[in-house]
């Protein structure tokens, strides 16, 4: 588990160190989900420790949560001012990410098809077995 950790915090510490050296807006975790997306691609395998770690973080993500929600009851005045606006801008990026995400879906599904040259009926009978 610990070289899973590891790896996870190396490619964070690379997101964030891109970031700061060129001056970016884009966040280095972002960042270095993408370096970790990259290699996890030309590996075409996730090995075992990095599976175990990235399980055990996602088992206990709503810890993540506690401070986001401290933070809203600490700053509810300004949520009363401001929450019609906050409301209006969370609802314009949700829609903007399903579209995004369900491009990328349709874009990245449609490579790996014709990459490894599956049939929808292949796909379908895939599925079914999962």
């Amino acid at each position: 588990m610990t070289p899973g950790i590891v790896t996870i915090i190396a490619f964070y510490c690379l997101g964030q160190w891109t970031q700061q050296q060129w001056q970016l807006t884009l966040p280095g975790s972002v960042i270095g989900m993408f370096y970790l997306f990259i290699y996890l691609m030309c590996r075409q395998q996730v090995s075992a420790a990095l599976l175990l770690s990235s399980h055990l973080l996602l088992d206990h993500l709503i810890l993540f949560l506690i401070p986001s929600c401290v933070g809203v009851i600490t700053c509810f005045a300004l949520l009363k001012k401001e929450g019609m606006a906050i409301i209006f801008i969370l609802s314009v990026s949700i829609v903007l990410s399903l579209i995004l995400t369900a491009w990328c879906l349709h874009i990245f599904s449609r490579y790996y098809y014709k990459s490894h040259e599956l049939e929808v009926d292949h796909l379908a009978d895939h599925l079914n077995k999962l």
